[in-house]
């Protein structure tokens, strides 16, 4: 009988153990909790630990952080009947446990469908050239609209973000083109900027040499003519130092003749005529 008695206290213990491990419930500090009793709303619990009655009691945890939703690309018409696909993406927040677990089964999937059809009905509304070019626009109206739908519930729209709008093939084919033109036009115009500015250089060059080479040919002539008159002078040296009596006279008279050959008149000064002189009396 002892160690019935003692089995007995065994297994009363263990469950003594698994009641008060059931009875806590750890709520964590990104959560809150949706607690039943008897499958009966109660309260909602905020992130700590809980004692619950187990088997009475039931808690069903929410997550209470932002979560990103991104809704499949869908087509949308425009109101001039143009057809581009739009991929958004939501960040979405739940403030309303209860209601979260109690009105729908699958928030973030309703709110997926909910954007999707808001955002058709708003491009609906704008032509296909606003929807390209009025992107800030559109998010601003979808938000908006979503979240006076949502606030009625238990969600929270943060921020609503177009990430793509791809307008039809034939338009898109249509600005590759004109991309690939403009490509070509600028490549066109730095290729003309690059032969005129070679033509340039080139011309400076050809101006360049030409400027070195009148500079040289005027240094050449230069330098010829003080070597002539260099030579000139030594000449002349010479002549005073070494040239004597006649031989002077005779010089002198060479110049005189080298001087008047071309001559048809002449005038004589004072100069030649004693001279000449000089001569008749040697």
């Amino acid at each position: 009988m002892f160690w019935m008695g003692s089995i007995l206290a065994i297994l009363i213990a263990v469950f003594a153990v698994i009641f008060l491990i059931s009875s806590l419930v750890k709520v964590s500090p990104h959560e809150k909790a949706v607690k039943e009793r008897l499958s009966k709303y109660q309260q909602t619990l905020e992130a700590w630990w809980h004692i619950i009655i187990p088997l009475i009691d039931h808690v069903q945890k929410v997550d209470m952080r932002e979560r990103v939703i991104n809704t499949p690309p869908q087509e949308m018409i425009t109101k001039d009947n143009a057809v581009v696909t739009v991929d958004a993406v939501i960040f979405t927040q739940i403030y309303d446990p209860a209601k979260a677990v109690y009105e729908i089964q699958d928030a973030f999937f309703a709110i997926s469908n909910l954007s999707i059809t808001t955002l058709r009905a708003i491009i609906g509304t704008m032509t296909l050239d606003q929807v390209l070019w009025e992107r800030t626009e559109i998010n601003v109206k979808v938000q908006t609209e979503l979240s006076e739908e949502t606030a009625k519930r238990w969600l929270k729209i943060n921020k609503i973000e177009i990430q793509r709008i791809d307008p039809p093939r034939e338009l898109m084919d249509a600005m590759n083109q004109q991309k690939i033109a403009q490509q070509q036009k600028r490549a066109s115009i730095l290729e003309a900027e690059w032969a005129k500015e070679a033509a340039i250089r080139e011309a400076e060059g050809i101006k360049e040499k030409q400027i070195l080479e009148a500079t040289w040919e005027a240094q050449a002539i230069e330098r010829l003519a003080i070597a002539k008159a260099k030579a000139t002078e030594l000449e002349s040296q010479a002549a005073v130092e070494y040239f004597k009596g006649p031989a002077v006279i005779l010089e002198q008279l060479r110049v005189i003749e080298s001087a008047l050959k071309n001559n048809t008149k002449y005038i004589l000064d004072s100069e030649v005529m004693n001279l000449i002189k000089k001569i008749k009396i040697g």
